[in-house]
């Protein structure tokens, strides 16, 4: 029965492709070279940050060449595959050393294949130019369970589809990058989800998400619990909760940890449980399915588990391509539409509406611009709360604020709810800057001895609070704010960074000039130019003083 319902993911006829890896945590020795070695590939070199590491997972998986660093490795002629396992942040620029070397055939990318969207765009044109194949480890399409729902769909057993939703109540092991970037779910495990609905039902017309933190990470986030729906244009809709409280599992309390998965068609419904949450991790996922007529549901089974054994596939639809010439199942070009979702969600989730992969990709062509009015969602559930009333708030498409960034706005509209005031302005940015108490722009304006409570009673003295009652619903942004996110998306644009972070909100500010932000600064002695100079210093040492 696993047999007719495709399962195992197909495998290359040539298997001595010679595959160097950059990386060696948990995810490179448990999961890729376990199942590349059960598979027959041919990992021949290692390379990571530490060499010991590296050398620790060569001796357990016989690999004869440990280098120094990632240079090294990259020099070698020998390689045709390069295999990528290294934190986000640090993705592009291996990316970018292979594609000046040109001597790699093909490279396999982690998830999220960039930072964001127009990071990703740049991998997959670099890839492009250099003429290497890329493909992105997208490996739940591999998950034994989620194949087989795919078997199902393709032959008509469900029918077409109707409605379907993956329900994750799990707590994640957190990697120490994740801090530094702000991620907490959408980039992590919610890039799973809509991957694997993608990889099921194609391309939805938008994104609805909603997001809140989650109590137990202590750094400052936005994605923390996530919800969103994925809207079809034919009607189907899906509905994904991705939940990493759980309940205070953490703090004593008995847990029910799972991540299941259902499809409703018109002929019949496939349910699914993922064996990965579970203990341990290579437990091995579970389906049922019926149809019209079926007395009962159908309960294969197997004993493989998406980890490790989903990483045959991921690594194997890439040889695949070099060996063929074909399209890899999941190429860089393919994903940047997983990645556009991903940031898409993070902008529903700021502007309480429906948001299409279309506008993503048009926002990254236009280099962060920020127009004044983008298109509206066109999905029902979009549709339904324009009516509502929801859409009366900033259109702004803010797809490449950082976590922190978007932490930031968060936090300058409590300020401007705490003050009673019915509009967000540059001075409950700057307040929201200060309160987040990390970043760039915070390093700076403590360095210039800018205080919480200086700040704030300064804005008091010019503005004082708003009327006993509060505005319902969503606080929109003043004129002044939106010239803000103009001017930080120029500044990062001028930095060339393809992300617009705490630090470009701050150069905003402080190019605007002449905001209630400015005058307080002005007020308590900060002098603007020279806090610019120090924002520039902060982000590039060697900038002259």
């Amino acid at each position: 029965m696993s047999t007719e319902l495709n399962i195992h993911p197909p495998q290359p006829n040539k298997k001595d492709f010679r595959i160097g890896i950059l990386g060696s945590g948990f995810i490179v020795n448990d999961c890729h070279l376990v199942s590349y070695r059960k598979a027959g590939f041919n990992p021949m070199a290692i390379a990571s940050r530490s060499r010991e590491n590296a050398a620790k997972v060569a001796e357990r998986h016989s690999i004869s060449k440990v280098y120094d660093t990632y240079e090294q490795l990259l020099d070698d002629p020998e390689i045709e595959v390069l295999d990528i396992a290294v934190p986000p942040n640090a993705q592009l620029a291996l990316i970018k050393a292979a594609c000046q070397r040109k001597t790699v055939k093909g490279v396999l990318a982690q998830k999220p294949l960039g930072m964001n969207y127009s990071e990703a765009l740049q991998a997959v044109e670099l890839c492009e130019q250099a003429g290497i194949t890329l493909a992105v480890n997208q490996n739940m399409r591999y998950d034994q369970s989620v194949r087989a729902a795919k078997t199902l769909l393709d032959n008509g057993t469900i029918g077409d589809p109707v409605f379907a939703t993956i329900d994750m109540r799990g707590v994640p092991h957190f990697m120490p990058w994740q801090e530094e970037l702000g991620w907490v779910t959408l980039r992590i495990m919610s890039i799973h989800h809509i991957d694997c609905l993608r990889y099921w039902f194609g391309d939805p017309e938008g994104i609805y998400c909603s997001t809140r933190t989650d109590p137990r990470t202590k750094f400052p986030h936005t994605d923390g619990i996530c919800t969103y729906i994925l809207e079809y244009k034919n009607g189907l809709r899906c509905v994904v909760i991705d939940d990493i409280w759980t309940g205070p599992v953490k703090e004593g309390c008995p847990a029910d940890i799972g991540i299941q998965w259902r499809i409703e068609g018109m002929k019949g419904l496939a349910i699914g449980d993922i064996g990965w949450c579970k203990d341990p991790y290579t437990s091995p996922s579970t389906i049922r399915y019926a149809s019209k007529g079926d007395k009962a549901f159908h309960e294969p089974r197997w004993t493989e588990s998406w980890f490790p054994d989903a990483f045959v596939g991921t690594m194997g639809q890439l040889l695949i391509a070099l060996e063929t010439g074909k399209e890899p199942a999941i190429s860089g070009r393919d994903n940047l539409k997983t990645m556009a979702l991903v940031d898409a969600a993070y902008a529903s989730a700021l502007q309480f509406r429906s948001i299409g992969i279309d506008e993503v990709e048009k926002n990254s062509k236009l280099q962060l611009s920020v127009p004044k009015e983008a298109p509206q969602g066109t999905g029902a559930f979009s549709i339904f709360f324009q009516k509502m009333g929801a859409q009366s708030e900033s259109k702004d498409p803010l797809t490449n604020f950082t976590p922190r960034a978007q932490r930031v706005l968060e936090l300058a509209r409590k300020e401007a709810d705490s003050f009673n005031h019915n509009f967000v302005g540059t001075e409950h940015l700057l307040l929201g800057l200060i309160k987040l108490g990390q970043g760039t722009a915070y390093a700076v304006l403590q360095k210039m001895g800018v205080k919480l409570e200086t700040v704030r009673l300064e804005i008091e003295k010019q503005l004082g609070n708003g009327p006993d009652h509060k505005m319902v619903g969503n606080i929109p942004y003043t004129p002044r704010v939106r010239k803000v996110f103009s001017f930080a998306a120029k500044e990062a644009a001028a930095l060339k960074h393809t992300y617009v972070g705490t630090e470009h909100i701050l150069l905003g500010l402080l190019r605007e000039g002449d905001g209630v932000a400015a005058r307080v600064l002005k007020n308590i002695d900060i002098n603007i130019e020279e806090t610019r100079k120090e924002i520039l210093k902060e982000l590039d040492p060697n900038q002259p003083s």
